[in-house]
């Protein structure tokens, strides 16, 4: 875990996803680009995982981008993550391309947004 997260509190976008009185149950951080925006992180508690709290944030990130004026979003997840893969592919992002990253792959994908 290298992540600078004080620098990341300045230069992303992070919102937390509340559900009733819990403090929070999930976030999605953004990062702002010349021209897109790319999902940096979903992550969801793991005793909330299933309610499609997922998707929601996904939906969020795609209506915060938009609201910038952005018509594309990125992301990228490991490819032993398939579920995370597939996940993204139903919800309208298509692979952009694969990288070996630290003995790794990791998987672009992309998603062009209407404004």
């Amino acid at each position: 875990m290298t992540a600078d997260y004080d620098q990341a509190i300045h230069d992303h976008v992070i919102d937390l996803l509340i559900d009733s009185d819990e403090v929070a149950v999930g976030l999605v951080e953004l990062i702002p680009q010349a021209d897109h925006w790319l999902i940096e992180n979903v992550a969801v508690d793991p005793a909330h995982q299933g309610k499609g709290y997922g998707r929601l944030l996904v939906a969020h990130a795609e209506d915060l981008t938009r609201a910038a004026g952005m018509k594309r979003l990125r992301l990228y997840t490991n490819k032993l993550f398939a579920a995370n893969v597939t996940l993204y592919k139903k919800l309208g992002y298509t692979l952009d391309r694969e990288e070996d990253f630290r003995g790794g792959v990791i998987v672009h994908m992309s998603k062009p947004l209407s404004l």
